[in-house]
């Protein structure tokens, strides 16, 4: 658990209107809890990405890239629901030569494809299918697991009991005890991911031939992490 700032106010004060503290002596303690979990899913990002002088030839390379992609999922155990496929973008490009002029290069196309894998052993196959489909950009790697409602539950929880602690050692410093609870606040909640030092998996651009065997892919965990803010009355 990071260490968070403490702050008490041993003395009263006049409240106002709307604020969240009470007119009698009181401490406000941040906690946090966190907890961290191998992860049993994820979400992989990808886009087929094609240029041409003809826009239709672009948009026709996109297309079938997609649909082929559409097709391959299913052997992974991948459903409708675990699918999302963009829409279309075609947009003229165009780039300034030595000699400051304009240059035409056509029309790119791209659609992206949001796949969630349930089977995290597959992923490189999953890749490997993309690559052979004519998807030719990974963009990213969303790892999370199937229990993150109740990790984060569970992270709530010991945020809460890190606050308690906090507020109850810096009372006691004060020859006071905690009292009633005023006010909680849940400060914010947060999902990071880690790969030994890394907090994500780098973009994935494929210009020549597939990935070779075997693949290999650092074994992240993901991080649910939860942060309360109390305020406790104190007593003398």
């Amino acid at each position: 658990m990071r260490t968070l700032i403490l702050a008490a106010l041993l003395l009263s004060s006049p409240a106002f209107a709307g604020t969240p503290y009470p007119d009698t002596p009181h401490v406000v303690a941040y906690g946090d809890g966190e907890i961290i979990v191998a992860p049993d899913m994820a979400t992989v990002s990808m886009t087929a990405e094609y240029l041409n002088a003809d826009p239709a030839v672009a948009k026709q390379k996109v297309d079938g890239a997609i649909n082929a992609m559409l097709k391959l999922v299913p052997q992974f155990g991948i459903g409708v629901a675990d699918i999302t496929a963009s829409n279309l973008s075609l947009d003229k490009h165009s780039h300034r030569d030595d000699n400051d002029r304009n240059v035409d290069d056509g029309y790119a196309a791209s659609r992206q494809i949001k796949i969630k894998l349930h089977d995290l052993d597959r992923l490189n196959a999953l890749m490997d299918a993309a690559l052979s489909a004519g998807i030719n950009t990974v963009d990213d790697v969303d790892f999370e697991s199937s229990h993150a409602d109740d990790l984060r539950l569970q992270a709530r929880a010991k945020a809460a009991v890190d606050a308690r602690a906090k507020a109850a050692d810096l009372a006691k410093g004060f020859d006071a005890a905690l009292g009633p609870v005023y006010s909680i606040n849940s400060a914010n909640s947060n999902l990071t991911q880690s790969y030994g030092g890394s907090d994500n998996l780098d973009r994935i651009v494929v210009t020549g031939s597939r990935f070779e065997p075997p693949g290999h892919y650092l074994q992240p965990t993901v991080t649910y992490s939860e942060r309360v803010a109390v305020v406790f009355e104190l007593k003398r």
